[in-house]
């Protein structure tokens, strides 16, 4: 018995090493790896990514998949691959228009959250004009801009996006002022400036192909480009417009292993020299590029830094240098003590619509204005006018006003016992210090443990005592805040203190 166990023992040491020493013999990859898309299949950084995972097959033994996260101008993308292991098999493919979604979402994320491995592709950003119309060049946009007094339209998509920011940089080095008229995207805006609704599109040279009414005007490059050769550059015009492009790569989650990142970065090198991708680039009337993680690091900090420029020059972006963000507790907390001070000296004065009923009605029309001021933080639609995370809870914050409205009204036309009165005003008022703590703590504890604590302490309080109920309803709501408001909707949850 004794030797069997010692040769039991035995080997299982021997398995344990062989263990330990395929886990230091394995090399990356071992599996596929995903390459994580913030746009539905067919877009321009979709088709990129599906030619470098048909590419990189000749030079990589896993398979390289494609996996399309859109949504959020691409916030959810850049969650997911931050949510997921830094082991090198997701990657995410990353554009400029990131740099705008981040400063102007509040997401929490940050460009400093990943490792830059490789950009891929440049493109010249263009001013683009109907060949059709009395404004064709750069020099009839400069004089028709000046006679307009700035009235004349620039198209393009978005607010606040790459093609706006350089609408912007463009007005102040021309000295011109123009309106910008934002479509939901870009093919959008083309049509419009086929129709003649306006001047100019900002976009870059691909987009005039299979357009023939459509002409380039200038590029900002450094020198002509060779599919266009006769269009100017800004630089030939005496203007210092030569670098700005609009460009695409890729990154993995900062902390990925050292393994994984030389890697990757040498697939990329090796996709970015292969005469497959090359002609596919050029097809494109975009330029080929190997930019290494330093030299695409700095394009990246470059390309911030202009962009909270230029937002903040559009009246689009406010205190994000210093990251600075409203303290709504600093005008809230006022208004709930006055509020609540009110409600104490007409309670003991014996006024006859001061009720349980008014008393939370009246707290709840004062939370719903507090709410409401906060829901300006949320992330906001791609323009004014479409729906945001912001737009639900608005739409309850509505109907919560006009609910309370309505049983303030009710409760005055119907008086109640002065005995049932004082025991729901009491009631009411410790809700309302329940409320206060609430409000106070969610900073402290993040919104999931308060929200869960303050429902379970709220039913109590209000003497319901179906425990099983109160318990399922509280951790229902949770889970449903999580995946609707953070998940879907990607609304900044305040989260435990010590966690940021």
């Amino acid at each position: 018995m004794q030797v069997l166990m010692r040769r039991l023992s035995i080997t299982i040491v021997l398995l344990s090493l062989l263990m330990g020493m395929n886990s230091l013999w394995a090399k990356f990859p071992e599996k596929p790896i995903t390459i994580l898309v913030h746009s539905k299949p067919g877009s321009a950084i979709d088709i990129t990514s599906r030619q470098i995972s048909n590419i990189a097959r000749k030079y990589c033994p896993v398979p390289i998949l494609v996996e399309n996260k859109s949504g959020g101008s691409g916030v959810i993308a850049m969650r997911t691959a931050l949510d997921r292991k830094p082991d090198g098999y997701t990657v995410l493919a990353a554009t400029k228009s990131f740099i705008s979604t981040i400063l102007l979402t509040k997401s929490g994320i940050s460009m400093d959250d990943f490792y830059f491995l490789a950009c891929m592709v440049v493109d010249p950003e263009a001013l683009i004009t109907n060949r059709n119309s009395n404004v064709r060049t750069l020099d009839d946009i400069i004089r028709d801009a000046k006679a307009k007094k700035g009235k004349q339209r620039w198209l393009g998509p978005l607010v606040g996006g790459v093609d706006h920011l350089m609408a912007v940089k463009t007005w102040e080095v021309l000295g011109i002022k123009a309106e910008w008229i934002p479509y939901e995207g870009g093919s959008d805006a083309l049509a419009a400036l086929m129709g003649k609704h306006g001047a100019v599109y900002v976009g870059n040279p691909v987009d005039i192909l299979g357009r023939p009414e459509l002409m380039l005007a200038v590029v900002a490059a450094p020198e002509r480009l060779p599919h266009f050769p006769d269009t100017p550059t800004f630089l030939e015009k005496g203007y210092p417009l030569k670098s700005e492009v609009l460009w695409r790569g890729y990154a993995v989650k900062k902390g990925t292993n050292t393994e994984a990142i030389e890697y990757l970065t040498e697939l990329f090198r090796k996709v970015s020299q292969d005469s497959a991708w090359l002609r596919f680039v050029h097809s494109t009337a975009a330029q080929p590029v190997f930019y290494n993680h330093p030299q695409f690091t700095r394009m990246v900090n470059h390309d911030q830094k202009s962009a909270i420029k230029y937002l903040q020059k559009a009246g689009i972006l406010k205190n994000t240098e210093t990251g600075k963000q409203t303290n709504y507790l600093q005008w809230a907390a006022p208004l709930v003590l006055f509020y609540f001070l009110i409600i104490v000296l007409a309670y003991f004065l014996k006024r006859q619509w001061v009720n349980g009923d008014t008393v939370i009605a009246g707290f709840l029309i004062i939370l719903g204005l507090f709410l409401y001021r906060v829901t300006f933080n949320f992330p906001t639609g791609k323009l004014a006018s479409t729906v945001g995370p912001a737009s639900i809870p608005r739409l309850w914050i509505y109907g919560l006003w006009f609910f309370n409205v309505w049983l303030i009204v009710s409760a005055i036309k119907h008086p109640e016992s002065e005995k049932s009165k004082r025991g729901k005003v009491v009631r009411s008022l410790r809700l309302i210090i329940l409320m206060i703590i609430y409000v106070g703590v969610i900073k402290y504890l993040g919104y999931y443990l308060s929200t869960f604590l303050f429902l379970i302490s709220g039913a109590y309080l209000l003497n319901y005592r179906k425990h099983a109920l109160i318990w399922g309803v509280a951790f229902s709501y949770i889970l449903f805040s999580y995946a609707v408001f953070y998940k879907i909707l990607q609304v900044p949850l305040p989260q435990m203190i010590w966690l940021h």
